[in-house]
């Protein structure tokens, strides 16, 4: 995994560094590519150490710090920036991380540039040639805060048989005649072979619809907790963070933890949910929803759903980052019915209805606090 994350981040380096090498002379191209190789060692870091910011949070500060770089940045939007950073520990110390990582780039840039002084023609060339490359540079920082939010993404849904994208539902006919439909931000891998049908769920949610197999070979869907085996049936199964949700809508599945300890599975008939760990199956006295399968219709019909569970099924269809802490949004639940094609939309429902505040930063930036 983290040898793809190091990939992607280099790559998208490469690329920032033939738009230096374009827009600027060698002297600035190798300035900013010593600033850009810290750079990538400040995001790595940010992710190598606990309680630390997180992917989604580093790419956030990065855009605010491009932004207010720029001759055209309003009071508004710094006041904006300001709240943003105390909204979160976490969202200040990135953005103080990137501070370092400027005033190491203006050090650098004054050593190095001493020789090269002499050989430019003017002072206003030179500062042009500064405010280029640090607009370069900050297409860099943004470059590689995208990278690494996007990462685990890519690694996940590139290789997967078959994928989905942001807002994207997709329906898949399989072999024998049943369909798997995938929720947006969701991949699956198909593994049939002669004595069994087997689905492996690598990230999101999918809706199953089993069709009877002639040679009796089990339907089953594979997480990294564990697996559901339909009876013949119709079914949903969600990834959540480390847990995995079984729902039944039809028939009967049988879900058992990866570990295989007693008492190793349970058998779920219709209108049951259970979640499973890698070592438990827990069942659930309700699911959180009316109907399990309506996500696949464009909304959730919700029934006292925990607010965090309703904002991860959100993201898979918000352009752009939104941040939460779940620990903070602990007791507040939702019920009645949300659209999730339009995430702006649902957040507008949510912020009216529910103790919180739901904060838009910037276009694509959206954060979920509770009232005070």
């Amino acid at each position: 995994m983290r040898r793809s994350l190091h990939t992607l981040v280099c790559l998208s380096a490469a690329c920032v560094s033939i738009c230096l090498l374009h827009f600027c002379n060698v002297t600035h191209w190798f300035l900013a590519m010593r600033a850009l190789r810290s750079m990538g060692n400040s995001v790595a870091d940010l992710l190598a150490r606990d309680c630390e910011p997180s992917a989604e949070v580093v790419a956030v500060a990065a855009q605010w710090f491009v932004r207010l770089q720029e001759a055209d940045v309003s009071e508004q939007e710094r006041a904006q920036c300001r709240q943003w950073r105390q909204a979160d520990a976490t969202h200040d110390l990135a953005w103080r991380r990137l501070e370092t990582l400027w005033r190491n780039f203006d050090d650098l840039e004054g050593k190095a540039a001493e020789p090269a002084q002499a050989a430019m023609a003017n002072l206003a060339a030179q500062k042009r040639g500064k405010r280029r490359v640090k607009r370069t540079l900050g297409a860099a920082i943004c470059c590689a805060g995208v990278a690494v939010l996007l990462s685990e993404v890519m690694h996940l849904h590139l290789l997967a048989d078959h994928h989905t994208g942001l807002a994207q539902r997709e329906i898949v006919t399989l072999a024998d005649g049943s369909e798997l439909t995938l929720d947006a931000r969701t991949a699956v891998d198909v593994r049939y072979s002669s004595t069994e049908r087997r689905i492996v769920l690598r990230d999101g949610q999918i809706l199953a619809q089993v069709n009877h197999d002639r040679d009796n070979r089990p339907f089953i869907i594979q997480t990294e907790q564990g697996t559901a085996t339909a009876l013949g049936t119709r079914y949903t199964v969600s990834l959540l963070g480390n847990k995995t949700q079984v729902s039944v809508i039809e028939s009967n599945v049988r879900a058992c933890p990866q570990s295989k300890l007693p008492p190793a599975c349970a058998d779920l008939k219709r209108g049951q949910s259970a979640t499973l760990s890698a070592d438990t199956v827990s069942r659930m006295e309700t699911s959180g929803y009316s109907d399990p399968a309506s996500w696949a219709q464009g909304y959730l019909a919700l029934d006292n759903q925990p607010l965090s569970r309703v904002l991860y099924v959100l993201k898979a269809y918000h352009m752009g980052v939104m941040w939460y802490d779940e620990r903070k949004l602990e007791g507040i639940r939702v019920s009645g019915v949300i659209p999730i094609d339009d995430s702006g939309q649902a957040l507008n429902i949510l912020g009216r209805t529910l103790p919180i505040e739901v904060r838009q930063y910037m276009p694509w930036a959206v954060t979920i606090t509770k009232k005070e």
